[in-house]
């Protein structure tokens, strides 16, 4: 799918709720990941809950919006990630010579899509302010949530709520 392009921006959620594209603001996270993670509230978990339905939502919009950009250019969703693919790793070959115009649908696809893509992330960011989280403590929080089965519970059932 599209949004696979684009899945170094991406974090996986080991939870089954989906993906999500947060980024922290330092150039280097591995300091985070070397610091002994933070307990987190009851209160704390609520508030990363609600960001991560909130983010979901925007996730979805951006989805949404990425496939009407490739199709709006022409392509469709397979063919795109195929040209895609071919000029990340050129020894895969596309099923069929790429013609001049799908090449120049697939860079004004791909410009869309990286616009798409820096709105979301604003969105995100903004959708974590509002729920009193910042990025970093976010990622730390959803860190913690892959690891531990326990918080993993308690995220289904805040979000089942």
């Amino acid at each position: 799918m599209v949004k696979h392009i684009l899945a170094s921006c991406s974090l996986m959620l080991l939870l089954g709720v989906g993906s999500l594209p947060v980024q922290a603001q330092s150039p280097s996270p591995a300091p985070a990941q070397t610091a002994a993670p933070t307990k987190v509230s009851t209160e704390e978990l609520k508030k990363f809950t609600s960001a991560l339905k909130k983010a979901l939502l925007i996730m979805q919009e951006r989805d949404n919006q990425m496939v009407q950009a490739v199709q709006k250019e022409g392509l469709t969703e397979e063919r795109f990630n195929e040209i895609h693919q071919s000029r990340q790793d050129p020894s895969k070959k596309p099923s069929q010579q790429v013609t001049s115009k799908e090449e120049q649908s697939y860079k004004q696809a791909f410009s869309q899509l990286v616009e798409i893509e820096k709105n979301t992330q604003a969105k995100m960011e903004k959708a974590l302010e509002s729920e009193g989280m910042n990025v970093a403590r976010f990622n730390e929080i959803l860190a913690q949530v892959q690891k531990d089965p326990s918080l993993q519970q308690e995220v289904r059932k805040l979000i089942q709520q």
